[in-house]
């Protein structure tokens, strides 16, 4: 089963894949983000930088999960 599928089956839809400027400035904010909250594991920014930026990345809609709407 896909991932698309999966996620389909929670109310989740990929709307459109986000480009390569956007994911690198995301996976860069994150790395620094895990880096600096987690300091005793002596994680490598740079490596965890380049393993997010290879990701696909999507922008989604979402459920209301509030009842509203």
């Amino acid at each position: 089963m896909s991932v698309e599928s999966d996620l389909k089956k929670d109310g989740i839809e990929m709307t459109e894949k986000l480009h390569t400027l956007q994911i690198n400035s995301m996976a860069r904010n994150i790395s620094l983000g895990i880096c600096n909250t987690f300091p005793k594991y002596a994680l490598n920014q740079n490596e965890l930088f380049i393993k997010l930026s290879r990701l696909n990345m999507y922008k989604a809609k979402m459920p209301d999960r509030n009842g509203r709407g």
